[in-house]
Parts: C-alpha cells; structure tokens; sequence
C-alpha cells in the first residue's frame, strides 16, 4: 500500500513538474511573439505619432500663421493675388461672378469655393508652416537636443466651425531618450466654411436674380452680418462678417447691369 501511494506521489509530482514546464514555455513563447511584434512595428513600419499641443512649440506657431492667411484671403474674395478685381478701399477685392453685358446674369467665376479658398490657403500659408517647423528645430538644436527633421507637407481641410491642418513633419529629438514624430494635427476655431457657404448662396442668387436679400440671409444665420454696397457700374460688393471673431469674407459680383441711364426720360 505504502509501494502505491509512494509511486502515486511521484507520479503525481512528474506530472505537475511537466505542467509547470509547459506553461513556462507558452509564457516565453508569447514574450518572444510580442517582442517581435514592437521590432517588426517600429523598425519597419515607422509609426505615426501625434504629438501632444505645445511638445514642439510647433502647432501653435502654425496655427497662428494659417489663422492670419485666413483673415487676408478673407478680404480678397478668396484670391492669393486677385487679378480680376474691384478696388474698394483700398482692397483688391476680387469678383466671383461677373459679366460685361447688359440684361444678362453673371456667371460664376469660382463654382466650388470651398475647394478654391483651400487650395489658395494651402498656397499662401506652406512657407509660414515651413517656417514654423524650421524654427521649432532651431529652437531644439539650442536647448542641446540633437534633432534629425525631414520634408514638410501640409494639407489643409475646411470643416463647419474649424479648420483642420494636418502636417507631415518628420521628426526625432534625442537627449537622454528619443522621441520620433511625424504627423501634427491642428485644428483652429474659424467660421470660414460657414461663411464661404454664405457666399455660395448669395451668388445663386446673383446668377438668377442679380441680387440677393441680405437681410433675410442674416435671419438664417445670426451670428453674421452681412452687408450689401451696390457701386456705379453695377459691381456689387458683398461683406460678410462674423460677430465673435471679427473674421471678414467680401468679394465682387456684377450681373443683371443696366446701361447709363436707363429708365430716364421715360414716361
């Protein structure tokens, strides 16, 4: 009896030494497959970083110079450098409907506006953002970190409420540990879209009616004033304003014109 139990104990015993062992082994084997899977996914698959607002004193830099292209795009009708445009004072402000006739509608110079102003945003504010990122190395470099930077692209995307750039900005800033980054999202509180679809309508309505009811338009959307300036040759200027931001977007439009003096002498 003694002879069993001792030979079941031992059994027993070689049998758990076995299980111990093969759970250390699943153990190692899955240390191994996660260690070959943050080798695999920083050595080649080089991932993307999204860097916390004031890490580089880079997003608030950007910021600021894309805020500032906004306002000056603003005043122009949307143009980088109008060249078909109506001088009023001072601005060069540039026509988004015109025709030279009489009697007839204006046609639309910019159909997707929306499409058109970003384009000229990305445009006029890429050497600001290369600048920006040139200066956060420079500023880097002075504080002794070694820092190793790379192409810059931009893209810049306009949202209800907000615009929304997005900066592929290699990156690697090294001290005592390394900090590798790429991409930069900044989003800035602007009501531009809002404003260019403001726009969009009134020049609908300056396609079919060569005019357009402004005050029923600030019914629609309070937070705007919007102003209507008719000029002598039958340019109309139109100036949108936004109430908190103060942001500006005023552009030119001639359509139904009539020639001097009709109408006098007429009975």
């Amino acid at each position: 009896m003694e002879e069993k139990r001792g030979l079941m104990f031992s059994l027993n015993k070689e049998k758990l030494f076995k299980t111990n062992r093969s759970q250390v082994t699943i153990f190692i084997i899955i240390a191994i497959v996660i260690i070959s899977a943050i080798l695999i996914f920083f050595l080649w698959i080089k991932p993307t970083y999204f860097v916390p607002k004031g890490e580089l004193n880079f997003e608030e830099c950007v910021a600021d110079a894309v805020e500032g292209e906004i306002n000056n795009l603003g005043v122009s009708g949307g143009f980088a450098d109008p060249e078909f445009y109506y001088l009023y004072e001072d601005d060069k402000i540039g026509y988004l409907c015109y025709t030279n006739l009489y009697y007839k509608p204006c046609a639309v110079l910019k159909p997707f506006l929306k499409n058109h102003f970003e384009e000229q945003l990305e445009k006029v504010a890429k050497e600001k953002i290369n600048k920006c990122y040139e200066n956060s190395v420079a500023e880097l470099k002075a504080k002794g970190y070694d820092v190793v930077s790379g192409k810059v692209n931009s893209k810049i995307e306009l949202k209800p409420k907000q615009v929304i750039v997005s900066v592929e900005a290699p990156i690697s800033v090294s001290k005592q540990t390394t900090k590798k980054f790429r991409t930069f999202k900044i989003k800035i509180n602007s009501p531009i879209y809002d404003m260019l679809m403001i726009a969009t309508s009134i020049l609908q309505y300056e396609t079919k009616y060569g005019d357009s009811d402004v005050t029923s338009l600030m019914t629609l959307y309070p937070d705007f004033i919007i102003e209507k300036i008719k000029r002598g040759d039958g340019t109309t200027i139109y100036i949108i304003k936004n109430k908190e931001s103060k942001t500006k977007f005023q552009f030119a439009s001639r359509s139904f014109v009539w020639p001097p003096g009709y109408g006098y002498g007429m009975v």
